[in-house]
């Protein structure tokens, strides 16, 4: 049995508080934009400097979020009547 410390706090964690569902949340929504960042192959910065990261940063978000975006469009007009 595992009895560092990690291990031990994993196991006593409550999974049902809002708090660990919050954080939850987050860590799978992070998960899957660095899984869509790997698809279009911009998930590793070929930058160096604080300011360079965060403007790539940005435009990987603004890609993923223009891909659903996208994606919601053509989904709700197929379900509009057409007029």
């Amino acid at each position: 049995m595992n009895w560092e410390q990690g291990a031990r706090i994993r196991v006593s964690l409550d999974h049902e508080s809002p708090l660990y569902k919050a954080v939850y949340t987050q860590r799978t929504s992070c998960e899957r934009i660095n899984s869509q960042a790997k698809a279009l192959g911009i998930e590793r910065p070929r930058v160096h400097n604080h300011r360079s990261v965060a403007n790539l940063n940005t435009l990987t978000y603004v890609i993923i979020n223009g891909r659903a975006l996208s994606r919601a469009i053509s989904i709700n007009r197929g379900l509009l009547p057409m007029i």
